[in-house]
């Protein structure tokens, strides 16, 4: 946006000769270099413009690419983890560990699989890659039956939902910090209500003064319709019920 601004502005600036020529000496070829200057200065402020937007357009694309090329990795090398662990305990002779390996394996097929039919795109890409960035919170993700919001929901309220999502999980990653040796945790469960989505958040470990999460909660959740409430006083534990206006 504020290329567009600087572009429009040498476009308008580049103009002040020949306006000034025609000032100073109003004739024919002043007045038709000065058009020809404005209108030469318009196309080339709108291709400019256009190739920034290209170029920003591109670095967001290429983000993205890296993005989920990281998140296909990781997910490789935990289900690679997850086939080794397996094929010793086959080899081994372990049945009893076999079958609980695969269950395992099950479980989390399961819920990888209600995350993606969660139904808002930014959403179920950030639930994804969230184990990919490096992050000093652990996120574990529960969805209660089936939450899909395809085609139940606006875009615009799928956004608003997905971004309140956000910065709630970034609202418990700058609050506190994980001592030498220790973890910290969220747990996010989502659950659907007639026309309410229901997501609680479950923090564990030190995230600091309880008065400033909740302020950081309170702040992250600032949209119209949507409530919180602190679950049990004093605790990191916080419900957000997020209207799903259709």
């Amino acid at each position: 946006m504020k290329s567009w601004i600087w572009i429009t502005a040498g476009a308008g600036l580049s103009s002040v000769l020949p306006v000034a020529w025609m000032v100073w000496k109003p004739s024919l070829a002043a007045g038709a270099v000065t058009a020809i200057w404005a209108a030469a200065a318009s196309v080339g402020a709108a291709w400019l413009v256009l190739r920034s937007e290209k170029r920003r357009q591109q670095a967001i694309v290429r983000n993205m690419e890296h993005a989920s090329i990281r998140m296909l990795n990781h997910h490789r090398h935990d289900w690679m983890n997850e086939l080794q662990i397996l094929y010793g305990y086959i080899q081994l002779g372990k049945l009893d560990k076999s079958v609980a390996c695969v269950e395992r394996i099950k479980e989390r097929m399961a819920l990888e699989s209600k995350i993606s039919k969660l139904g808002i795109p930014s959403l179920v890409f950030y639930l994804h890659s969230y184990r990919t960035s490096g992050n000093n919170l652990q996120l574990e993700v529960d969805i209660v039956d089936q939450v899909q919001l395809e085609g139940k929901v606006s875009p615009g309220t799928a956004d608003r939902v997905a971004e309140t999502i956000i910065r709630t999980v970034k609202a418990f990653q700058m609050s506190g910090k994980a001592s030498w040796g220790e973890t910290r945790e969220l747990a996010l469960t989502f659950m659907q209500q007639e026309h309410e989505l229901i997501v609680w958040a479950q923090g564990e470990g030190d995230f600091g003064e309880p008065d400033s999460l909740r302020l950081q909660i309170e702040q992250a959740v600032q949209d119209e319709g949507v409530r919180v409430e602190q679950t049990e006083p004093g605790e990191p534990t916080y419900r957000l019920y997020l209207p799903l206006v259709t």
